[in-house]
């Protein structure tokens, strides 16, 4: 059985900006994972902090930031609660105005299905989808 190591936003971050001194145990794990040596779990809330220190703190730009979640979610080894919704909350976040933060929630609302979604923010209420019965 293949070790799974769990990662919180900084070690991702060390990785991104090969900021020492964890840059050199990140890049050795994420290198790892790409040979299948190791398979890395992320949990969900990792991807919009991460989005966020990098906008807000580093200003990268929103495209660098969107390439950089798609290769990690991209990578085999890489294991989320729920790999389809980021990935389908990432598009979301590439097309549009909103903030990653509310593309995850539009993505977790949409594939639940409610009868109603209520809120005031207009950007979200154009973006939400409600379900066909």
């Amino acid at each position: 059985m293949t070790k799974i190591a769990a990662v919180d936003t900084n070690v991702l971050l060390d990785y991104r900006l090969k900021r020492e001194p964890g840059f050199t145990q990140a890049l050795h794990l994420i290198n790892n994972c790409v040979l299948n040596k190791v398979r890395i779990f992320i949990p969900d809330i990792v991807f919009p902090e991460i989005e966020w220190v990098l906008w807000s703190f580093y200003k990268q730009p929103k495209d660098l930031i969107i390439e950089f979640l798609e290769e990690l979610l991209a990578l085999e080894g890489v294991l989320t609660e729920d790999k389809p919704s980021l990935e389908q909350a990432l598009n979301i976040f590439r097309q549009s105005n909103i903030k990653f933060t509310d593309s995850i929630i539009l993505t977790q609302i949409q594939n639940f299905q409610p009868d109603e979604f209520l809120t005031s923010d207009q950007d979200l209420k154009k973006l939400y989808h409600k379900p066909q019965v």
